[in-house]
């Protein structure tokens, strides 16, 4: 990650914190919690793990991982799983025909080789082309 971006994040973290513990203190007591975030921030590392990182996502040019958290409107999206460099996730398309997307629905609808997010995900999954699956987490 960006160093820029981690400090960022640090930073964030630390004023969300002072801004939880200030809320209401008793008198005096603000300048110790402050420094007591200040010892602990200068103490220990904070270390952010990108799930790119932690799980070893392989990405290339057609298939990029996504944050399929970051997808607000669930309730209208496609109800099939996707595969998403191993991570799963739903579908961030808009449900058209039976739940899903006119895409799924035309590759198979209930018989998609991944499934549906309202069912258990598939064990090892095969592909159309006969590859195995594994699921990173």
């Amino acid at each position: 990650m960006n160093e820029y971006y981690h400090t960022f994040i640090k930073d964030k973290l630390k004023k969300d914190i002072i801004k939880e513990l200030v809320k209401g203190p008793e008198e005096g007591d603000e300048e110790l919690i402050l420094r007591t975030i200040q010892e602990y921030f200068d103490e220990y590392t904070v270390k952010l793990i990108v799930e790119k990182e932690k799980y070893n996502i392989k990405e290339n040019k057609t298939n990029l991982y996504r944050d399929r958290e970051l997808y607000k409107d669930r309730d209208n999206c496609c109800i099939a799983r996707v595969w998403n460099c191993g991570m799963g996730g739903q579908c961030s398309r808009k449900n058209s025909i039976n739940g899903f997307c006119k895409m799924h629905y035309e590759k198979g609808g209930e018989k998609w080789w991944l499934g549906t997010i309202n069912e258990r995900r598939p064990f090892n999954p095969m592909n159309h082309k006969g590859k195995i699956h594994v699921w990173l987490n």
